[in-house]
């Protein structure tokens, strides 16, 4: 019988930046929809830290995604530390006034 990675047992995660990066084409000229898949990406993240059986190798998967998917933001001309703490919601008032007036729009 064929191989068929649909009906594989093992465990499959796009742990290469090259499979992200095609993954996320469609997101070029697009910073407002690739800012929102970065949010769902660190929600996605949290959920899977706070459950009790985690999976190193999905989490390290879900990193990479947020490097790969960070340069079809706006957030490329700032910092991907401050992507990273605006996705999971740990940008000071501040932070955001600051990213309203570079005309970052979240």
């Amino acid at each position: 019988m064929q191989d068929n990675p649909n009906t594989d047992n093992q465990t499959q995660t796009l742990s290469d930046a090259e499979d992200w990066e095609i993954a996320f084409e469609p997101y070029e000229g697009k910073p407002y929809a690739a800012l929102q898949l970065g949010f769902n990406i660190a929600v996605l993240r949290t959920y899977l830290e706070g459950q009790l059986f985690k999976s190193p190798p999905v989490i390290e998967a879900l990193d990479l995604a947020m490097e790969v998917v960070f340069p079809y933001t706006d957030f490329h001309s700032t910092s991907f530390d401050l992507f990273v703490r605006l996705t999971e919601g740990r940008v000071t008032p501040d932070e955001e006034q600051m990213l309203t007036a570079l005309g970052i729009e979240f």
